[in-house]
């Protein structure tokens, strides 16, 4: 990946899906030396989620973003339709499967994206407690399967809730960034509606995200 690399100003967080929450932690913390820390479940979906913090580059100092390690719940039943968020990737190992961007204006977004014919899915309010038993609630576009294969992000906001990224979570640095398209124009068009118009994307054979993440112990590369 080239220096030229733009890591989108409105990125929230990146999602590694995982077929085994404390395998694919340990993996990550194996690759890096960085081990994330439990986030919390989601009731009701089937799935719980770990927690690193992100410090992208060329960000501002103390700006910062997250990466969610999401994977069955252990302590859930399987939701009654036998699904999981995300489920056809979640038995495909470590997967940089989707990410989200929070525009400052989510509605404006969202009907902007409905005047370009842009398939987002719906807009849905959802919510967990934290590891320490906090309430947080949002509201993110969600879209079974993904737009296409995760690489077209999803829409978040977090309302009055506190983001997670600013909770003191141990950080990866996030070198580089980038959606791949068979498409990039028409990628790039999609993501500028949306808000992320600054994301690099280049030119893929399968629409796919890429990323490296450093931490003390070494590099883990999408």
């Amino acid at each position: 990946m080239d220096s030229l690399n733009t890591i989108p100003a409105e990125l929230d967080h990146l999602i590694i899906t995982v077929p085994d929450l404390e395998a694919g932690v340990a993996a990550v913390e194996e690759a890096t030396g960085v081990r994330a820390v439990a986030g919390g479940s989601h009731p009701g979906r089937g799935t719980a989620n770990y927690l690193l913090g992100l410090a992208p580059t060329g960000w501002a100092d103390g700006a910062h973003t997250y990466l969610e390690i999401l994977g069955p719940d252990p302590q859930q039943e399987t939701p009654a339709d036998g699904t999981l968020p995300l489920d056809a990737h979640l038995a495909d190992g470590l997967t940089l499967q989707t990410w989200a961007i929070h525009p400052h204006a989510f509605l404006a977004k969202i009907a902007g994206a409905n005047t370009a014919g842009i398939d987002f899915g719906e807009v849905r309010d959802m919510s967990r407690e934290t590891a320490e038993g906090e309430l947080l609630e949002w509201r993110l576009t969600s879209r079974s399967p993904l737009p296409h294969d995760g690489a077209q992000p999803f829409l978040i906001d977090w309302g009055e809730s506190v983001h997670p990224a600013e909770a003191a979570l141990p950080a990866l640095e996030l070198l580089d960034f980038r959606v791949e398209s068979p498409a990039p124009e028409s990628a790039r068009d999609v993501l500028e509606v949306l808000g992320a118009g600054d994301t690099t994307v280049v030119q893929g054979q399968k629409p796919r995200l890429r990323a490296r993440l450093r931490g003390p112990g070494g590099v883990l590369e999408f």
